[in-house]
């Protein structure tokens, strides 16, 4: 179907218009929110979010350019989701370190926060090779724990039990060397 057969469907709110959009362009618009999300799951939301924008969109815009416009559509659809999605993972992250160290910013807590990362560097030297990449990738590179699965070979509830248990051993560390917890 021609582009504007297919705007012609949109106009006269006709459902087909989604089926047809995505017939013709579903392929490039989930090559293009897959390579911004890298998950087919992120990616799926982000193509159906897009459409539904499109569907919002049109009337009463009346693109020339059907490919482009839904293009930007799904590229800013996946860059708004990746974003939020970063966020979530980077709160998660202070979340799970909160309960070892606390994030305060005075001067003297700015002074301890110095021997507690020497203390963290100290204990991580200690633990295994794997515990060590693995807690580095999650809390130094802020990696999600399924991109960590995918790289050290393993399921993501293993990457979550073995940060929890390394987050353990560190907190039982930082207390047996004089630090509140």
């Amino acid at each position: 179907m021609q582009d504007k057969e297919i705007i012609e469907l949109y106009f006269s709110r006709d459902e087909r218009a989604i089926n047809e959009t995505d017939a013709k362009y579903g392929k490039l618009c989930r090559q293009i929110s897959y390579g911004i999300l890298r998950s087919n799951e992120d990616s799926e939301e982000c193509i159906n979010s897009s459409y539904l924008k499109v569907w919002n969109a049109i009337p009463p815009n009346n693109p020339q350019n059907l490919c482009g416009y839904i293009c930007k559509i799904v590229k800013n659809t996946a860059l708004s989701l990746y974003e939020k999605m970063s966020r979530r993972e980077e709160n998660e992250i202070y979340t799970e370190l909160d309960s070892i160290v606390n994030y305060n910013s005075s001067v003297e807590n700015k002074v301890e926060s110095g021997r507690i990362a020497e203390l963290i560097n100290e204990f991580l030297l200690k633990e295994p090779q794997k515990n060590r990449t693995i807690f580095i990738a999650r809390y130094y590179y802020n990696m999600p724990c399924r991109e960590i699965a995918e790289i050290m070979d393993a399921t993501e509830n293993a990457v979550k039990l073995k940060l929890s248990r390394t987050r353990k051993k560190l907190a039982d560390f930082l207390v047996r060397n004089g630090v509140e917890i």
